[in-house]
């Protein structure tokens, strides 16, 4: 097949829409030399692109302009057929005017459920353009149960022609665990590593490196940089973090508010660590921390590199995303791939992700959030049983499997087949 990914998102870091084709595209070129991909881009030399040119099968086309509004409908489309595509794989919005069926990814209808968190422009644009992307679509890929009912009941659209794929985690994450977790416990992830991970070749191929050995080198290294990571960020001492886009669903003002009662009644140590690009309405987040009295202990760390965001999530004494609305919820795989205790809203696409696996927050109210950070600061035996759990339940998601599964949708779009 000739399959055509518009990959643009790949070049916005900080969004899980980057997150996505980015694992998905490398995935792909691991697991498929069958194939021809044609990656279509904004800025072929950016950075990330250079890791796709392994792959003999996958051709970088550039798209010219930033501008979705000639980007999307003129170049994406006209380059579907200069390049004769059978399929043509595209994130929430597609060309009216195409050539090869339509794969349409939606992680979630932000814009049609909760339209105070995005720009007017935004949803505007959204709900013209999505529905339409929606009805046209041979098949929708989506990451969620949860998302594949609500974007089936909103749109009146069959379940079969929605495909539930998990998103997975990078296995990087993985080896921050040797931090939280004993040496039995980190012992069973030694076969996981195999299939992945640099670090861990010597030990596959015999060469008189123990499990042990391998670990503590690992905990070495990584103490070493989270070392300079802390002295980066201004970490003093125990902290909570959270990371997300600064946007009003997020709900950073009742995790402000419960990090203050914390320190008011039970004058914990902590710092709050809020890690996230800028985003519609973050100006009253900034006045909320401004007006703390332990704004001194509230860092707002901006857009965090990918590189720190391991030594971010495994440091600190609990990951905490309170987001009202999700379609996955990357963060909370990430931060439990890294054996860091969790505590979350109750939502539907959370608890997919989570399962047992972490603590959740189910009336929005400060007091029942400080309530579950101080749980997690005293009751250590839960810390490390949530830290244990976590590793286990993220190594149920894996990019490969989704690449695999998004492969399979391919070929049974192309062909005409149910999934």
């Amino acid at each position: 097949m000739r399959i055509g990914i518009d990959a643009h998102a790949a070049e916005r870091e900080g969004s899980g829409n980057c997150t996505y084709i980015r694992q998905l595209l490398l995935e792909l070129g691991r697991i498929d030399t069958r194939n021809d991909y044609f990656i279509y881009v904004i800025n072929p030399s950016h950075p990330f692109y250079q890791k796709l040119k392994q792959y003999k099968n996958f051709y970088l086309k550039s798209l010219y302009v930033n501008s979705p509004f000639i980007r999307i409908p003129i170049f994406l489309g006209w380059r579907s057929w200069a390049d004769r595509l059978d399929l043509l794989h595209v994130q929430y919005i597609a060309p009216p005017f195409h050539r090869g069926r339509l794969i349409l990814t939606v992680h979630d209808l932000g814009h049609f459920v909760i339209p105070h968190a995005f720009s007017r422009f935004e949803v505007f644009r959204s709900k013209m353009l999505i529905p339409e992307a929606i009805r046209r679509a041979t098949v929708i890929l989506t990451g969620s149960r949860y998302s594949r009912s609500e974007i089936s009941e909103r749109f009146n659209t069959p379940l079969e022609k929605i495909i539930y794929i998990p998103y997975g985690v990078s296995p990087e994450f993985f080896k921050f665990s040797s931090l939280n977790l004993t040496k039995e416990k980190f012992s069973h992830l030694i076969n996981y590593f195999f299939n992945y991970l640099s670090d861990f070749s010597e030990l596959e191929e015999g060469k008189g490196l123990t499990e042990e050995k391998v670990r503590e080198d690992m905990r070495e290294k990584i103490n070493e940089i989270m070392n300079v990571t802390k002295k980066k960020y201004g970490i003093k001492g125990p902290y909570f973090f959270s990371l997300s886009r600064l946007n009003p669903r997020k709900n950073f003002p009742l995790l402000i508010e419960a990090f203050n009662l914390l320190k008011e009644t039970k004058k914990i140590p902590h710092q709050l660590l809020i890690g996230g690009k800028i985003d519609v309405k973050y100006k009253s987040i900034i006045e909320i921390i401004k007006k703390s009295p332990y704004k001194d202990d509230i860092k707002l760390l901006g857009f965090v590199p990918e590189d720190d965001l391991g030594y971010l999530y495994s440091g600190a004494e609990a990951f905490i995303f309170l987001s009202e609305y999700e379609g996955f919820g990357l963060p909370v795989l990430e931060a439990m791939a890294c054996g860091t205790p969790v505590i979350a809203s109750f939502i539907g696409p959370i608890r997919e992700v989570a399962a047992d696996a972490a603590v959740y927050v189910e009336s929005f109210s400060p007091s029942e959030v400080a309530s579950k950070m101080l749980t997690l600061i005293e009751n250590k035996d839960l810390n490390q049983h949530l830290r244990e759990k976590g590793v286990e339940r993220a190594c149920l998601f894996s990019w490969r499997e989704t690449a695999r599964l998004t492969l399979q949708a391919y070929e049974c779009a192309a062909q005409g087949k149910k999934f």
